[in-house]
């Protein structure tokens, strides 16, 4: 048991010595090694080596960031391989649940996720990129997004900016004429601070734009060989987003029906993990990070603008799902279709608001506005009209003083023309047009509530005693009377 332990030990200690000469262990297959790197994670460490400012000093270390350049000639081979065999049935390829999976779905099933991790790598070595030709020409990277025609641009100009207008015949082959024209004029302004870079250094700068290169033409390689498989039989939703993305989906729903039936808002959540959460800044907009948001259309829009394409692309995208399971547009034309109807919504969406100019008024119409005229509105106005009284006391005379009284609120009226001082207050006349009126509705409320207190009153019920002495009054009275009536006869 002692020579076993000791034996073990001997074994820890030396597997921790990693210079030593091990016993050669067995090499691995091509499917080993591209399980061990979909499996890995060394894409973010690379992310976090670059965002530190790491140094690449030799072209050693700028190969070590990447992990799919050792395995890109036996992915070469694979593809001929493949693209030799025998078309088969892609539905029936992907609807399959046996254990027993065919290699070409096996390669497939691969060739999705490495997509999504050589648009990784791409956009790690375009970082390293920046960094290094940041000194030459700092405007470029904010002038060029797209990572092979940033790349172009520097192999053709290098660093002779001085001579840049030399270079664009080659420039106009790939970049339109007004970004041409752009760059040209911020190069120009950028040769008095230019800082040359030593052949050692540039070198790195090439070895770096082609590494891009080579991962870019595998990348196509790959789209080329998923399209020739996927266009048979979904080639509407392959027009709209691509080969590559269309056969992410489909697997990661598992048929062409289960994506007819996925509502169009779990689009955006299908896909594998973003390994560049920690170093892009798109990430940080964008919640739903699938394989849908590393589709071509919306790889080099702006972060405003991202959410509500995804959110159009993901209705056509259904649309076109049914309309290839019913086999009813072979062609793809409606496929075709629905893109130039979301580039057009893109463009509206890109587009600047429009500058209104500022609306001039309209020149006004010079006549007298309508007033109401008649008997009623004249006797209104003199009903409101200022009294003569009220007229003098707004009046004063020069060189006499002016009289005041003090109202109920301690504040000081001056009475103007109309107080004591003056002779004329007994010449004023009395406006009653401006007395407080009855109107005929209320005289009529007050006669018949008067008419019926008088009612009340004669119904009240005297007492006995002053019966009788109307009574007697009543017959005095009526004597008087016939006396006074004899007398004048």
């Amino acid at each position: 048991m002692n020579d076993l332990d000791s034996d073990s030990d001997t074994e820890v200690v030396e597997s921790n010595f990693p210079d030593e000469k091990q016993p050669s262990a067995r090499e691995l297959s091509f499917d080993e090694k591209l399980d061990n790197l979909l499996a890995s994670n060394n894409l973010q460490n690379h992310f976090k080596l670059v965002q530190n400012d790491f140094k690449i000093t030799s072209k050693d270390q700028l190969h070590n960031l990447s992990s799919v350049l050792p395995l890109i000639p036996e992915l070469s081979q694979k593809l001929v391989q493949f693209s030799d065999a025998q078309e088969t049935d892609y539905q029936e390829l992907i609807s399959s649940l046996n254990e027993d999976i065919s290699p070409e779905y096996k390669f497939i099933l691969s060739i999705n996720e490495l997509s999504t991790i050589l648009n990784q790598e791409i956009a790690l070595f375009l970082n390293v990129l920046k960094v290094q030709y940041k000194v030459v020409f700092p405007e470029l990277e904010t002038l060029i997004l797209n990572p092979i025609d940033y790349a172009r641009i520097i192999m053709i100009i290098k660093q002779d900016l001085a001579n840049i207008k030399l270079y664009e015949p080659k420039l106009k082959e790939f970049i339109p004429n007004e970004k041409v024209l752009v760059v040209i004029m911020a190069a120009l302004q950028q040769v008095p601070n230019q800082f040359p870079l030593v052949d050692e250094d540039f070198n790195i700068i090439l070895d770096c734009c082609d590494i891009i290169f080579t991962l870019d033409d595998i990348l196509y390689k790959l789209s080329q060989f998923i399209s020739t498989r996927i266009s048979k039989f979904a080639p509407n939703v392959s027009a709209i987003i691509g080969p590559i993305t269309t056969s992410q989906m489909l697997i990661s729903v598992g048929s062409l029906k289960q994506l007819a039936m996925t509502p169009s808002c779990n689009l955006a959540s299908l896909g594998v993990k973003d390994l560049s959460t920690t170093s892009g800044s798109r990430s940080n907009f964008v919640r739903q990070r699938g394989y849908l948001y590393h589709c071509d259309l919306l790889k080099y829009l702006p972060n405003d603008i991202i959410r509500p394409v995804m959110r159009i692309i993901s209705g056509k995208i259904i649309l076109a799902a049914r309309i290839d399971l019913s086999q009813t547009d072979s062609d793809g034309l409606l496929g075709r279709k629905y893109l130039e109807e979301i580039q057009v919504k893109i463009d509206k969406l890109l587009a600047p608001p429009e500058q209104q100019p500022d609306k001039a008024l309209p020149v006004p119409i010079e006549q007298k506005s309508k007033k109401r005229g008649g008997r009623r509105f004249r006797k209104m106005k003199e009903r409101f009209q200022m009294s003569e009284l009220r007229k003098s006391q707004n009046k004063m005379q020069f060189g006499i003083e002016e009289e005041t009284i003090m109202d109920g609120y301690g504040n000081e009226i001056g009475l103007g023309m109309s107080g004591k001082n003056y002779s004329g207050i007994s010449k004023i006349k009395v406006n009653k047009n401006t007395n407080a009126k009855m109107s005929k509705a209320m005289a009529q409320r007050l006669r018949a509530s008067n008419e019926a207190s008088t009612i009340e009153s004669d119904m009240i019920v005297l007492p006995k005693a002053s019966t009788d002495v109307a009574k007697e009054t009543a017959s005095t009275n009526s004597i008087a009377n016939k006396w006074f009536n004899g007398m004048t006869k």
